[in-house]
C-alpha cells in the first residue's frame, strides 16, 4: 500500500477490469449485430440434404411458407414426413390443409405447394406429386430453385 495514495493497486486493476469490461462488451455487440445481419432472411430457409443439387432459375420470388413436399432419393416427405405411397400423400396434405383452415378462419386458402427435389428428378418421379396435390386441392406449384 503506498503512502500517498491509499487504494494505489487496487484503483488501477480496477480501472483495468472495467476497460476490459468496456471492450469485451463492445465486441460481443459487434458480434451481436454481424450474426443478425447475416442470418436474418425474409423468406423460409430450406434444409437440403447432401448431394441434392436443387434446380438454378434466372428470375424467382422469395419463398413464403408454404407445405414442403421434398423428394429424395425415391422416398417423399411432407413436411420432413415420410410418406409411405401416394394415398398417405393426400391424405397428409388433406390434413395440412384442415389444419391451415382452423388456424387461419377468416382467410381463403391459397393451395400453394412448393417442391424441393434434386434438379436431375424426371418428371415422372414427381407426377405422383401432383396427382397427391391435386386431389387435396392445391392449385399452384413453386419448386424450390437456387437463384444464379
Amino acid at each position: 500500500m503506498s503512502i500517498l495514495n491509499p487504494q494505489g493497486a487496487k484503483w488501477k486493476r480496477s480501472l483495468f477490469a472495467d476497460l476490459l469490461l468496456t471492450a469485451l462488451i463492445d465486441a460481443f455487440s459487434i458480434l451481436v449485430i454481424f450474426l443478425l445481419m447475416n442470418f436474418s432472411s425474409t423468406g423460409e430457409i430450406l434444409f437440403i440434404n447432401k448431394g441434392v443439387e436443387l434446380p438454378s432459375a434466372t428470375q424467382a420470388d422469395i419463398l413464403e411458407h408454404n407445405t414442403v413436399v421434398r423428394y429424395d432419393e425415391g422416398k417423399f416427405f411432407i413436411e420432413n414426413k415420410e410418406m409411405a405411397d401416394q394415398n398417405a400423400m393426400i391424405q397428409e396434405l388433406l390434413d395440412t390443409r384442415k389444419e391451415w383452415a382452423t388456424t387461419h378462419p377468416d382467410e381463403e386458402f391459397r393451395g400453394i405447394l412448393t417442391i424441393q427435389a434434386d434438379k436431375k428428378t424426371k418428371y415422372e418421379s414427381l407426377n405422383s406429386i401432383v396427382l397427391a396435390m391435386a386431389h387435396a386441392g392445391f392449385g399452384e406449384i413453386r419448386f424450390a430453385v437456387v437463384t444464379k
